[in-house]
Order: C-alpha cells, then sequence, then structure tokens
C-alpha cells in the first residue's frame, strides 16, 4: 500500500555484490534508487491505486499524482498548499523512504469548474547533512484555451512560502516538464499530460556518480 515499494537502504546495497566490502553511501542509495524505480511493479501500483481513486472520484478534472523519492534518504512532507482543488478520499504519509513511489488524487473544487492547482514541498537532506526542500507543483485548469503545467525547485530549508504567489505565476506559465538541476547535490524533475485528469510525475533525487 501507500507508499509503495521496499524501502531501498544499506541492508539492500549489502545484499549486491558490488557493494560488498564498500563504505556505503547516500549516493549510492541514490543511484541503486534510480536503477530500481521500476522493480517489482511498484510503479505500476502506484498508478494503479490513484488509478482506483480516479474512478471512485468520478467525472471531473483531477490530476493523478505520483511522487519518487531517488534521495537516498528519508522525505518530509513539510508545506502544502491548495490553489485549487484537494486531495480526495485519502492523505498520502507524510514521509516516505528512499526507492518508494508515493500515490494520490488531487481533485477539483467540488461543484466549480475551475480545475485543480497545488504545490507540495518535501524536506531532505544532501550527503553534507544540508537541509533540502524540493517543491514540486502542477496545474490542470478547466477549459479548452488554458494548458496543463508542472514546475519544481530545489533550496534551502524554509525557502518556499515566502514566494507563493510568484511561484504560483511561475506554474502557470511553465510547460508540461520542468527540471531543476542548479543545486549542487540535489535534483527534481517533473510532468504532467494533457488531458483533463493528467497524471502528474515527480522524481526527486540526490545525485550521483557512475558505478565505478
Amino acid at each position: 500500500m501507500n507508499p509503495f515499494g521496499v524501502a531501498i537502504t544499506d541492508e539492500t546495497l549489502r545484499q549486491m555484490a558490488k557493494y560488498r566490502n564498500k563504505k556505503i553511501t547516500q549516493e549510492d542509495r541514490a543511484r541503486e534508487a534510480m536503477r530500481l524505480i521500476h522493480a517489482e511493479d511498484k510503479n505500476l501500483n502506484a498508478l494503479q491505486h490513484v488509478l482506483d481513486l480516479k474512478d471512485k472520484y468520478g467525472s471531473g478534472v483531477s490530476t493523478l499524482c505520483l511522487v519518487y523519492n531517488a534521495t537516498g534518504n528519508t522525505l518530509q512532507l513539510v508545506e502544502q498548499k491548495d490553489w485549487l482543488g484537494y486531495v480526495y478520499n485519502e492523505q498520502p504519509p507524510t514521509s516516505f523512504e528512499n526507492g518508494q513511489w508515493l500515490a494520490f488524487l488531487h481533485a477539483h473544487p467540488s461543484s466549480q469548474a475551475l480545475g485543480c492547482e497545488a504545490v507540495r514541498v518535501y524536506r531532505g537532506q544532501n550527503v553534507h547533512g544540508e537541509v533540502r526542500d524540493y517543491m514540486i507543483a502542477w496545474s490542470a485548469p478547466w477549459g479548452p484555451d488554458y494548458q496543463n503545467s508542472a514546475y519544481t525547485e530545489v533550496r534551502e530549508k524554509d525557502h518556499f512560502p515566502q514566494y507563493w504567489s510568484y511561484i504560483k505565476g511561475l506554474l502557470e506559465k511553465a510547460e508540461k516538464i520542468t527540471t531543476d538541476e542548479t543545486d549542487k547535490n540535489c535534483a527534481s524533475a517533473v510532468g504532467i499530460g494533457g488531458l483533463t485528469s493528467p497524471e502528474f510525475i515527480a522524481i526527486l533525487k540526490h545525485k550521483f556518480s557512475p558505478q565505478p
């Protein structure tokens, strides 16, 4: 169940020949999380869960949200803002481990043809122990003259709340795919489909070097 997938930990890596007798790092855990992003169909299980929520919800604009943790450590939800809409039926866990998917349905406001638009911030740490906040945002407005969009940034602790209005503007001008590689150690990528109930996929990760 939510979150989906078994956490990828030091113990997971110790079972792999290439990590035996090697000091395991956060970069190693992040590398394996990306390599195993589809392991044991955890991505498909997460998608099926949100599709089931959509079936239960019925017609109307919604966003099928899928978030993957490849940071090498736990991520914790620290900020959330729903400009339009709400999380339908069940709130996802507020924390999830390296190598796991979160899945939830964000639906448009009841009795209003306005679409849905929201932002979430997940907090982790880089390999140096410095706090990093991963911001992900999606917009699925109602009407033929509007385009779905997705936006993301990685910044220092508590950076985002003071900029909500500015971020909302950036989101509404964004394309369907946005990446942020500006941080030395951390990165994020988001994408959204073009339908009235699109999939929104976010990949939050720690950068890593190729395996020696």
